[in-house]
């Protein structure tokens, strides 16, 4: 039988070998979901998987992907991984791993993992995971430590296995520093087994396509994408585009600023001017924050073109040292969700003068908020989960924002019934907040409201993380701003970052902030505004003050 085609340049050999690729991601992203033993990985997808070349490149990414480790891992890869253990260092069974913030995804929670894939004795990719740990010692997930230090164990690159055999001494390690060490530990082997399909799957691809290697498939591919970002590119005038947007921060207000510089074939992000690193946890690494300048820019040039590193290269960004984006080593970031989320709306922002048909309002998911609920069941064994709650997308120049959306993180919820199961808590309420949407031509999305009970009969510690409090998401091209977030515990404000306690019976509401709006709300049309009132996303009061709606009109 003769071998299949290797015709790097023939579209349709190409795009048939792309699809496969994708396919072979998505077989890991199965496993790893599907043999998670906790609800962060499980239930909310907090992961991700990703094929390297044996340039530690990025070439397919599973489908339902976080933006920011597929951005994250190859830059980890080619920056530290394969400098500290060279090829002929590594032997088939081995797989390295690390949480370090500095080089991988901002904090500790997330462990980054990469194993070699040999074939014929040559290690010809990298299998690729990021997944965020159910817990990493230190205090639990929240913004209030104060540096690196009490946030978690640290664990450099290292061989987490060693030629197929796990390295017990790192192993036991880990088990004795978390809270969790059962989940944790499950995790961790979930990963191996998911680099070990991606493995096994690729070899499978290469000896149907009579390959060697996977470089020259890769040069295809990485050129193709790089070309088509370059070539959206030009279509922009060149030029400095600024925005700048205020954060809640910890304690004080946090200043993004940035300066997308256009040139002809490329992108700088210039975060200048941004505020200095604060004390507590919410300051964003460098490779976080290049991959949500990364995302932006992807979704405004070239949405359609597969994502790999051709559509990495034309962008660069730098912020200056010290300041938020870009922290000392030593600062504590464990919520840097919190900042760099924004990313994307400040870039959008920054943009919407010269590309307004294609950015977004500000989104209530941006960040995504967080409740990690830690305590000890009636049994006295302990517990821990986080649960994310999404506020409302910001509408776009044809579509109002979608409700309780995660943007850009792409997260989902633990399910009602899991987190239950995981944590002594009762979900009495789950409900859209109508109005909060910001008003225009298109609305933002709504945020919800969410009401948590403790049932237990010991106090449940909830961490908070959330942002858009005092700062409500803004809207883009004279769009309205959404309404602004809101946390309370028996009825009281609580502060919307700390600690709160729970005794039995407390309760804790959680009211996420609405989505920005895109355009002027005189130019919303009555259709649309019968729309909403029809289903209770906006109130009649509203309609009347916001967009000056008396009449009743049929909805189309």
């Amino acid at each position: 039988m003769s071998k299949p085609a290797t015709d790097f340049n023939d579209p349709i050999n190409l795009q048939v070998m792309w699809n496969r690729l994708i396919f072979i991601a998505d077989q890991a992203d199965t496993v790893l979901g599907r043999t998670a033993f906790s609800p962060i990985v499980r239930e909310n997808h907090d992961y991700v998987t990703v094929l390297l070349d044996s340039r530690g490149r990025a070439l397919a990414q599973c489908t339902w992907s976080i933006p920011v480790f597929i951005t994250s891992l190859p830059v980890a890869a080619q920056k530290y991984f394969l400098p500290k253990f060279p090829a002929e260092t590594l032997h088939e069974g081995d797989v390295l791993a690390t949480n370090d913030p500095e080089i991988g995804t901002g904090h500790l929670p997330d462990v980054t993992m990469i194993t070699p894939i040999f074939k014929n004795g040559k290690i010809v990719a990298y299998a690729g995971s990021i997944a965020h740990l159910p817990d990493i010692g230190g205090a639990p997930l929240h913004s209030e430590a104060t540096d690196i230090y009490e946030e978690g164990i640290r664990f450099p690159i290292v061989k987490l296995h060693r030629a197929g055999v796990p390295n017990a001494d790192v192993l036991d390690i880990i088990a004795a520093s978390v809270r969790l060490p059962t989940e944790v530990l499950g995790d961790l082997e979930s990963m191996v087994a998911a680099n070990a399909v991606m493995g096994r799957e690729l070899v499978k691809f290469l000896d149907e396509y009579g390959l060697d290697e996977i470089d020259g498939l890769a040069d295809a591919i990485h050129a193709r994408s790089e070309a088509k970002m370059r070539q959206a590119i030009r279509t922009w005038p060149n030029g400095r585009y600024e925005a700048e947007v205020l954060l809640d921060g910890y304690d004080t207000d946090v200043k993004l600023k940035a300066a997308v510089v256009v040139g002809q074939d490329s992108v700088h992000v210039d975060y200048a001017g941004s505020s200095d690193q604060v004390l507590h946890s919410i300051n964003c690494r460098t490779n976080y924050r290049y991959a949500h300048s990364v995302y932006a820019l992807k979704c405004l040039l070239d949405p359609e073109t597969p994502n790999n590193e051709g559509c990495i290269t034309p962008v660069t960004d730098e912020a200056p040292l010290g300041s938020i984006l870009n922290p000392e080593p030593w600062t504590a970031g464990n919520s840097r969700n919190l900042i760099g989320h924004v990313i994307p709306s400040l870039i959008f922002k920054a943009l919407e003068g010269i590309v307004p048909d294609k950015v977004m309002g500000d989104s209530g998911g941006a960040p995504i908020w967080a409740a990690n609920c830690v305590g000890r069941h009636d049994d006295g064994s302990q517990y821990g989960s986080v649960q994310n709650f999404h506020g409302g997308q910001g509408a776009r120049a044809e579509l109002d924002g979608l409700d309780t959306l995660s943007f850009p993180s792409n997260c989902k919820v633990t399910a009602i019934e899991m987190f239950e199961i995981a944590v002594p808590v009762l979900t009495e309420c789950k409900e859209l907040i109508p109005d909060s949407g910001g008003a225009g031509r298109h609305r933002g999305g709504l945020g919800q409201r969410v009401v948590l009970r403790n049932r237990a009969r010991a106090p449940m510690n909830v961490y908070l993380a959330t942002e858009r409090v005092r700062h409500p998401c803004f809207g883009v091209v004279d769009g309205q701003s959404g309404t602004p977030g809101r946390v309370s515990k028996n009825g009281k404000p609580q502060f919307p970052k700390g600690k709160v306690v729970l005794r039995t019976g407390d309760r804790l509401a959680v009211e996420t902030p609405g989505g920005g709006g895109w355009g002027r709300a005189a130019e919303r049309s009555a259709a649309d505004i019968a729309r909403d009132l029809a289903e209770g996303l906006v109130t009649g009061e509203a309609a009347r003050r916001i967009y000056g709606h008396s009449q009743p009109v049929a909805a189309e």
